[in-house]
């Protein structure tokens, strides 16, 4: 290596390390936290399981009717949901916020007051209400951009003895988030630290993914350097007949001794760890184009709505939750409780027929209308299956795979419980599977479905990578005391 390369990747190492070594030890710490207490979240069963159910008397107001002030091509979704006692159809514009209809008479409603959120939260977490704040914006738990469409909300926090604060959105009246002490105190030397996740930054979701983007590349790009560096030390004194593992000492040996050890194990979690802000960069989108959902719908929300009567709904059984679902031009109603998710078909003379979920061959028409370039087949994954059964996010046991013969080997997955569509993953989302899901959480099948023995593999491996971050920030304080003075 010419000796003025050799120079300017020493120095970089050295004086860019000295800042990155510190998030590297930050990285590895927090991971290791966050595997035991992560970002705090709450599952849509569990609220519909201590919501109350819809009293059908008071819906006068058909879907058809909820939808009317709205253009086709804008409606997302429509749900009928029970607000303390008060029916509201919530329809989901286009990346727009939620619009609210009172099922009772069919106006717009404007957003719920405290008391309402208040009597809301109170009925959830069974306790009485300590005390209420806002409506706000946002807060640290509740800043990632899925809640922009119910914002503002309601703070509430609950008089129990774990400390618990519920998130009441004032446009929908539903509980959206909870977290307990716990879960907060752990988090702030958990998710928000890994993450670089202060509500300030996180707030500016652009900045913030250029932000950890690029810290992360330079991240990879220093330890890369260190690599190679310690690599061509050892083998430059191999060809001089020194064959020690390294001439250094004291610290700087540790780190080049712990280096060549774990240097291999860093740079691919730091790598990983880079993916997870990939957001299409370099990797294909789990998400449908707009027009992909519109085919594999066959009609627009707006036209499903009318083929479900005020009648109908009333044979739809108690309900917590329903929202209609078109497939491939047939419309569903698909519904929730504290009983579990019911399914069920709309005919065109309006009425409901229950079935236990879609139909495969429906399911392969809908995609194959959406993706046309290929031949749909239809799969039922099992249980273990490692596309779906991740460490992160579990796709539901209902779930149909529709695999296509195109070109980049597209899977789609459906819910058919739902008739929901879950995602996309070709070729190129299967390899950002392994390179970042497998590297990052050491989800691999055979391994991270065996605790404690998971539990084990990645702690160790998250103390090693912590211990050589620790030598280079020793190093790298020592050497800037030394600089001043």
């Amino acid at each position: 290596m010419p000796l003025m390369l050799d120079r300017l990747l020493v120095w970089t190492h050295r004086w860019v390390g000295i800042v990155l070594c510190l998030f590297f030890a930050m990285w590895f710490a927090t991971g290791a936290v966050m595997i035991y207490v992560p970002f705090p979240s709450l599952s849509h069963d569990e609220v519909l399981a201590r919501t109350t159910v819809v009293n059908l008397r008071k819906v006068t107001t058909s879907p058809a009717q909820a939808t009317l002030g709205l253009p086709a091509a804008e409606i997302d979704r429509v749900r009928l949901i029970d607000v303390n006692g008060q029916p509201v159809y919530v329809v989901h514009p286009h990346g727009a916020p939620v619009v609210v209809v009172n099922a009772e008479d069919g106006w717009l409603r404007n957003d719920f007051d405290a008391p309402t959120a208040k009597a809301v939260a109170e009925r959830f977490a069974g306790h009485t209400i300590r005390s209420i704040d806002g409506p706000i914006v946002d807060d640290q738990w509740i800043v990632p951009n899925g809640f922009d469409a119910y914002r503002p909300f309601y703070r509430v926090h609950i008089d129990d003895d774990a400390g618990s604060v519920v998130y009441v959105s004032a446009r929908t009246g539903e509980i959206l988030q909870k977290t307990t002490a716990r879960e907060r105190a752990w988090n702030y030397v958990g998710s928000v630290v890994h993450w670089i996740y202060p509500t300030v930054l996180r707030r500016h979701w652009a900045l913030w993914d250029q932000v950890v983007w690029w810290l992360s590349l330079v991240g990879i790009t220093v330890a890369v350097m260190g690599a190679w560096l310690g690599i061509t030390r050892i083998a430059g004194r191999q060809r001089s007949g020194e064959w020690k593992l390294s001439h250094y000492r004291n610290w700087m040996k540790w780190h080049h001794v712990l280096g060549l050890c774990v240097g291999v194990l860093a740079i691919t979690w730091i790598f990983s760890g880079w993916l997870s802000m990939d957001h299409n960069r370099l990797f294909s989108s789990p998400d449908p184009s707009d027009e992909q959902v519109a085919k594999f719908r066959g009609i627009d929300l707006k036209e499903a709505a009318s083929r479900v009567s005020l009648a109908a709904l009333a044979t739809a059984g108690r309900f917590a939750e329903a929202e209609i679902v078109p497939v491939g031009g047939t419309v569903f109603l698909s519904t929730g409780s504290a009983d579990g998710p019911r399914l069920f078909a709309a005919d065109n003379g309006g009425s409901l027929q229950s079935i236990s979920r879609v139909p495969d061959a429906l399911l392969a028409v809908a995609v194959h209308a959406a993706w046309p370039s290929g031949k749909p087949s239809v799969e039922h994954p099992a249980a273990d299956d490692g596309y779906m059964r991740l460490r992160e996010s579990t796709l539901p046991a209902s779930t149909v795979r529709i695999v296509l013969d195109d070109a980049p080997s597209t899977w789609v997955h459906v819910d058919s419980a739902s008739g929901a569509l879950l995602g996309v993953m070709d070729r190129s989302r299967r390899t950002y599977r392994w390179l970042f899901n497998g590297l990052h959480s050491f989800d691999f099948p055979g391994l991270v479905n065996h605790r404690p023995l998971w539990d084990g593999v990645i702690l160790v491996a998250l103390l090693a990578g912590f211990s050589f971050s620790v030598t280079s920030v020793v190093i790298g304080f020592r050497r800037m005391r030394r600089q001043f003075k």
